[in-house]
């Protein structure tokens, strides 16, 4: 090797600045496997008959010192080989000088630098890569793109990437992520130029383990396949080096590894957990080659759907869990099958909720509910839940038996009913009027049983009919079935001056065999006659006269009730009666006083007033002697004076009498005269 003479190199360095404007220079340096350097340079602005030699210099510094390496002797030759450089451990910079013949200064080109590159292991996995540019700037010729190879397996290269030296012609950098286990990985860098030759780095690297996990899996939807369990999807790892996804179910608070499904395109897993009871909770973790784990993936739950029959509104009511784990939106279809039959979509909502009102009593419906997101093809189906809604059966029938007056404000009605019903009870109905409206004037709450009594004590039977129905209350409260319409008799009647008593009254309706006869009952004194004082046959008029002059001695007032008799033909094979309201009519009192007797003698020998009609409560006769004695007094309109006084004999001669009594209507009777006692 020659040192180049501090005088030459005076010179070149004076040329240099003189030829700077040459468009010549060196253009590669490439290292080879043994440290080995060749450097390429160019010669076409360069004349060939002013040629001497080419000397090639090189240092392991930017400055200097530079030793001549080489000497060239053929103008064509513009490349050469530095076996000594120990390239592959330290820099290497190189220039040529073009030696004239002429003797004019030697023509100096630009430096070049060789590519170092050096890569760091951090033990992140990732290889951390650093290089320099040729030159800088970079040389005209040069393409700015430096390509990245890293050798593995060894002898076999692969291009990772370029990085754009001129935006950081000084020093370039580049992070690999580490893909491979556990090896020895090395790097390189090359350069091209427009001139054909290329300039390559050193080869360098370190062992490097791949500790980078894979990224974390997005989870498609989980779902319960039809026989109740759970199905998880996900995406294909965007990590290439998935080998496989652990698939994890949350027990009791606690991510359980259920199984593991290998190969990276295997997206979908059918688990044997149960969803068919409750939510299952689901989610993914992705294992590459080299074992290491990501990190769990969003858990997803299962929709969980549960139905309950609605008696009260006749629904299959649903509900569900939501099914949040999405971007978008969600609507739900509503799939049902009835009796076993195919699935169907029978409504959708964004609700958690759905009525279905639908329903045949004694059919199976099972129903599923599908989360779908708006704008994607994905889709969630919950459980299948099933429910075969029994409707209780309606009431049979509700008849009223009997509507009777039990008194001046009091109306009893029994009904027959269907003990099979489920009901909560009944509703007594009342109205003036056939045609209603009704009102709800008693209730009782009782079931299981088939006659029903009812009372309403909110009447006045004397001043009309009544109409009733009976209504029978379901188990919701709901009204289900009326009866027939049925109604109270109104009774009325008249005293008349020839002693006897008219009677009216309005016809029975609604019996289901309809009115055989009407029994008129009489109380006369207080006593009511123990069978009817008359029997009127529905086919009759509805009135009757009852002549009383043979009760002439009563208390004058007449209460009569009518009853109804049912005739044969009931549906329900019932013969029933009805009372009506109970009038009372009062005959006027009829007072017939003689105006002498004869004590001892024949037919008149008591004084004794005629009463008829007279009501023993308010009557009263006295008898006065002629100094205003009173001598006799009684209250019993059928007892009499015998003309004695004391146990003795009243004398002959005219004595006073007063009788009181009352009308029927309340007013006084005052009668004051005399009677001649005659011996």
């Amino acid at each position: 090797m020659r040192i180049l003479h501090p005088f030459l190199l005076l010179l070149i360095l004076t040329a240099i600045s003189v030829q700077k404007s040459l468009a010549y220079g060196t253009r590669c340096a490439s290292v080879g496997p043994a440290g080995d350097v060749t450097l390429t340079w160019e010669n076409t602005v360069l004349k060939a008959a002013d040629f001497r030699a080419w000397y090639i210099y090189h240092s392991t510094s930017a400055s200097g010192p530079f030793n001549l390496i080489d000497s060239v002797f053929f103008f064509n030759q513009t490349n050469r080989i530095h076996l000594t450089a120990l390239a592959n451990n330290n820099p290497a910079y190189y220039f040529v000088s073009f030696i004239p013949l002429s003797g004019n200064p030697p023509v100096i080109s630009d430096t070049i630098r060789t590519i170092f590159i050096n890569v760091l292991n951090p033990g992140t996995g990732f290889a951390n890569l650093s290089w320099n540019a040729t030159h800088s700037p970079l040389i005209a010729s040069q393409n700015s793109w430096y390509k990245i190879y890293r050798e593995y397996p060894r002898g076999f290269f692969t291009l990772l990437d370029s990085v754009d030296a001129s935006i950081s012609a000084g020093q370039m950098t580049y992070s690999d992520q580490i893909s491979i286990c556990s090896d020895t990985i090395k790097y390189r860098i090359v350069a091209t130029d427009a001139s054909g030759c290329i300039s390559v780095s050193n080869l360098d690297g370190e062992l490097f383990r791949d500790l980078q996990p894979p990224a974390i899996p997005v989870l498609d939807s989980v779902s319960t396949d039809i026989n109740g369990n759970g199905i998880i999807g996900w995406n294909v790892n965007p990590s290439t080096d998935t080998r496989a996804y652990a698939v994890l179910h949350l027990v009791n608070g606690i991510w359980t590894i259920l199984d593991t499904v290998f190969n990276r395109n295997n997206t979908n897993y059918l688990s044997f957990v149960s969803a068919s009871n409750s939510s299952q909770s689901f989610n993914v973790i992705a294992v590459d080659s080299c074992g290491n784990p990501s990190s769990q993936s969003v858990p997803h739950s299962t929709i969980f759907l549960n139905v309950s029959f609605s008696q009260c509104e006749r629904a299959n009511r649903l509900s569900w869990n939501p099914y949040t784990f999405w971007g978008n939106n969600v609507t739900y279809d509503i799939l049902l099958s009835v009796n076993g039959g195919a699935e169907f979509v029978i409504g959708s909502t964004s609700s958690t909720t759905y009525s279905d009102q639908n329903l045949i009593s004694g059919s199976a419906y099972c129903y599923r509910v599908r989360a779908k997101e708006s704008f994607t093809a994905r889709s969630s189906t919950s459980n299948r839940a099933c429910v075969s809604p029994a409707f209780p059966p309606p009431p049979a029938y509700s008849y009223i038996r009997s509507v009777s007056v039990a008194g001046e404000n009091l109306v009893r009605v029994e009904a027959f009913v269907d003990p099979a019903a489920t009901v909560r009870g009944y509703d007594l109905l009342r109205s003036e009027s056939q045609s209603g409206p009704f009102v709800r004037v008693a209730t009782i709450l009782v079931t299981g049983v088939s006659s029903v009594i009812l009372t309403d004590n909110t009447v006045n039977t004397s001043a009309r009919p009544y109409y009733y129905k009976m209504l029978t209350v379901d188990s919701c409260g709901q009204g289900i079935l009326e009866s027939q319409v049925s109604k109270t008799i109104l009774l009325s009647g008249t005293a008349n001056p020839d002693y006897t008593n008219s009677l009216s009254w309005d016809f029975y309706s609604l019996w289901g065999g309809g009115v055989s006869h009407y029994n008129i009952y009489r109380r006369i004194n207080g006593v009511l006659s123990a069978s009817p004082v008359a029997v009127i046959y529905a086919s009759s008029a509805f009135m009757f006269t009852d002549t009383v002059i043979d009760e002439f001695y009563s208390d004058g007032q007449f209460c009569y009730v009518i009853e109804a008799v049912e005739a044969f033909g009931n549906p329900f094979f019932f013969l029933d009666s009805a009372r009506s309201n109970e009038i009372c009519l009062v005959q006027a009192p009829k007072i017939f006083i003689p105006n002498a007797f004869h004590p001892g003698g024949g037919l008149n020998n008591i004084f004794y007033p005629v009463n008829g009609f007279v009501d023993a409560r308010t009557y009263s006769m006295s008898i006065f002697n002629r100094w205003g004695e009173r001598i006799f007094q009684t209250n019993d309109p059928r007892a009499g004076w015998d003309g004695s006084s004391n146990g003795r004999s009243s004398p002959e001669g005219v004595y006073i009498y007063l009788l009181e009594a009352e009308h029927p209507d309340g007013s006084s009777i005052r009668i004051v005269d005399s009677v001649t006692l005659i011996r």
